[in-house]
């Protein structure tokens, strides 16, 4: 059986794998209100979809969906979006997702659908 072949390419410290439609990345910062900034640049995931086909994974957790920065989900939902920062944002609407989870800077990031 062939092995088949995929085609990286580095942004920081981002990497997307094609044929699959992965983006790997990391946790750069923590925002004022508390949400995760990724590495993950908006531009990269403009093909992604906000329906269950898309997986955000982050430590132990996961959502689904890579929405815009003004999503209008209510508040305690667990989200993803393209950030005002310009790179992937994770939040929990109106609590600091990093106090509440303890997740700090550097940990991993995958998008994937």
């Amino acid at each position: 059986m062939a092995k088949q072949k995929t085609r990286s390419k580095a942004v920081s410290k981002t990497k997307v794998t094609s044929p699959t439609n992965q983006v790997d990345g990391v946790i750069e910062s923590i925002g004022p209100q508390g949400q995760l900034i990724t590495s993950i640049e908006n531009g990269i995931l403009v093909d992604a979809g906000q329906d269950e086909s898309v997986s955000v994974m982050f430590g132990a957790h996961t959502t689904v969906g890579v929405y815009p920065e003004d999503h209008g989900q209510p508040d305690a939902t667990l989200v993803a979006s393209m950030g005002q920062s310009g790179f992937l944002e994770i939040e929990i609407v109106g609590v600091s997702i990093s106090e509440m989870l303890g997740i700090k800077a550097g940990g991993p990031v995958s998008v994937s659908w």
